[in-house]
Order: structure tokens, then C-alpha cells, then sequence
């Protein structure tokens, strides 16, 4: 059976250091089609509590294409196995990859309102900034109320290959900062990370965001 782009979505799923390649085969054994490990580190201040579910500063971050069909046993494997209905166990999300296959050299377009897509309260922004600058973002980004992030780095560990976001190739000297937002304040973070960091000046980074159709793990109190 065809499968079409509106039938595709991209699950992200932040976890602890070595849950990674679990989540991994609980991908593909659900459907996805395409997956990748990413390596990063949690921002959340333990005081805060966390948005972001991390409490343990070493990270790994499943990216996983599959198609819409197979999501629900997905995150309900990540309930059952890993438990990310608890707080500081990680988080999952889904973006509709309509919008990612959008991305061409650096640029993105997409719908603010998709068609079909309901209920999207929250946003996954995406910061790439130069390296040592994600703690400027974060900081910029608690400032207009928001509760971490988690940064990603330009290349993984153990590897000489650049890591790529949505396809865009991303020099080691870079970090990717990823915030979970609601929908209400992501403009206002991102007016904020610009500010601090002149986003918008040629040469200093790029920031993104993109609809959030599907959450789990998020704890805000």
C-alpha cells in the first residue's frame, strides 16, 4: 500500500543516556521507517522542575519517521516499556512531516495551521547557534517563560559525520537547541533568543518552529 507524505509523521523522543537504542527497536518494530540516535544534554534546572522530563544531564534523542498508522502502539510501547508517563523518565512528541519535508537550504516554510492537523497546544523550537551559545538561548528562553531545553550537539558522539536536523547538515561548531512550548509563548521566545543573540543578523544561527500533533511525558508542576 502507498504511503503519502500527509500519511507521515516524525516522532522525537528525548530519553535518559542508554535508553536510546531501546526506544530505537521499539520503533522499528512498530512500523517506522526511518531512525536515528542523536546525542545531547538536558538544560531543566532541577528547582523548575521540567517541561522536559530530565532531571540527568546526559541525553539521547530518538528521531524516528513512521507512518500516522502506527503511532498510537509506538507511544504505547514507550508507556509500557519505558515508562514515559513518569515524570523525569523523558518525553515524546510528533510533528506532522508534512511541514519538515518543507525545509530547503536552511529555510523553512510551513502552514501555521495545517489541514487536518487538530489540537496542536505546543511547538518544538529549534535554535542552531553557534557552540557554547546554547546556554545564552536557554537563558533568553527562561526569560520569556519558558521551562528548558535540551541541546543537541553538531556532531554526535564516536562519529566524524556531521549530524544532520530535518536534513539540514550542521557543522560541529554548532549546537541545536530544542524547547517545548506552548503555543501561546513561542512567539515571545523566540523574539527573546533573537534579541539576545541577533538571530536575525546574518551568519549567527537559525531558529524554527514547528507544530507539535502529540505530546507524552510533559510535566509542568
Amino acid at each position: 500500500m502507498a504511503i503519502y507524505e500527509r500519511d507521515l509523521i516524525l516522532v522525537c523522543s528525548i530519553l535518559n543516556y542508554g535508553e536510546g537504542s531501546k526506544a530505537l527497536v521499539m520503533a522499528k518494530e512498530a512500523g517506522a521507517m526511518g531512525e536515528t540516535i542523536l546525542m545531547g544534554k538536558g538544560t531543566v534546572k532541577d528547582k523548575l522542575l521540567n517541561l522536559l522530563g530530565a532531571y540527568e544531564v546526559r541525553k539521547e534523542i530518538l528521531i524516528a519517521i513512521a507512518p500516522k498508522t502506527v503511532e498510537d502502539n509506538l507511544y504505547n510501547d514507550l508507556v509500557d516499556k519505558l515508562h514515559l508517563d513518569k515524570p523525569a523518565k523523558g518525553i515524546a512528541f510528533s510533528m506532522p512531516l508534512k511541514n519538515l519535508l518543507r525545509i530547503k537550504d536552511g529555510e523553512l516554510k510551513h502552514d501555521r495551521n495545517p489541514k487536518g492537523v487538530e489540537g496542536m497546544t505546543y511547538e518544538a523550537i529549534f535554535a542552531v547557534v553557534n557552540k557554547g551559545q546554547s546556554v545564552d538561548v536557554i537563558e533568553a528562553a527562561e526569560s520569556a517563560g519558558s521551562t528548558g531545553g535540551t541541546v543537541i550537539h553538531g556532531r554526535g558522539s564516536g562519529t566524524k559525520e556531521k549530524a544532520k536536523l530535518f536534513n539540514i547538515e550542521i557543522e560541529p561548531e554548532k549546537d541545536i537547541v530544542l524547547i517545548l512550548s506552548k503555543k501561546d509563548k513561542s512567539q515571545e521566545i523566540i523574539q527573546a533568543i533573537d534579541k539576545s543573540l541577533q538571530i536575525s543578523e546574518p551568519g549567527t544561527g537559525i531558529i524554527f518552529s514547528l507544530d507539535v500533533t502529540r505530546t507524552l511525558g510533559l510535566y509542568e508542576g
